[in-house]
């Protein structure tokens, strides 16, 4: 007796180590570019044409990136890396509550600091890898994707940290050093405040396309 009911204590301990391998990251991508994920047990794809139906951009949520091209100031063709280090899923992304000078529009002439922002963001951000967060929308009406850009991935507590938001977030060093204006649209306002303050900052320190003003 004792001996039958250790062999099914035995059966049931291998079951269930069996069914948590089957939910553990397998370590490398199947044929098809995809695995089961570690968290959600669920199968997903990383890479190929069918990763395009795997990723679902969420709110709140940081994403690892490479930079592709840069439109202009304010606008950069991405590429989403993913755990494996593969690219794939190409997103053209807005800054979220910045400006920079047109340089780019089919219908308006290139702005006062325009090339000057592009140059700027171009010199940055070029090639590099980069942190996308996003907010409470993802996506503005154009169907571009709307996200602060960090230069380092953002711990939680960088997250709320003005001393972190001016060190590694793209879209403040654009309002601080004076080559973008505040531009708040709703919802997306997680970091308004700051952001009016650095745009004071910069109009009084004389930075970028406040120059002209004295």
């Amino acid at each position: 007796m004792l001996k039958r009911k250790f062999i099914f204590a035995l059966a049931f301990v291998l079951t269930l180590v069996l069914a948590s391998m089957s939910f553990a990251h397998p370590g490398k991508l199947d044929a098809n570019g995809g695995h089961v994920d570690k968290e959600t047990g669920e199968y997903h794809y990383h890479k190929g044409p069918n990763a395009l139906q795997s990723l679902e951009i969420r709110r709140n949520t940081v994403y690892k990136a490479k930079i592709e091209r840069v439109v202009d100031g304010d606008t950069a063709i991405i590429s989403f890396i993913f755990d494996d280090g593969s690219k794939y899923l190409k997103e053209r992304v807005r800054f979220i509550g910045v400006n920079t000078p047109e340089t780019v529009h089919p219908n308006k002439p290139v702005e006062y600091y325009g090339k000057e922002a592009s140059n700027f963001t171009k010199k940055e951000l070029t090639d590099q890898t980069v942190w996308l967060q996003t907010d409470v929308e993802v996506k503005d009406r154009y169907g571009r994707m709307l996200a602060y850009v960090w230069l380092k991935e953002p711990t939680r507590e960088e997250l709320d940290s003005e001393e972190a938001i001016r060190a590694y977030m793209f879209n403040a060093k654009l309002l601080l050093d004076g080559y973008a204006q505040l531009m708040t649209v709703q919802p997306n306002s997680r970091y308004s405040n700051l952001f009016v303050h650095f745009q004071r900052e910069a109009r009084q320190e004389s930075r970028g396309l406040w120059s002209e003003e004295k």
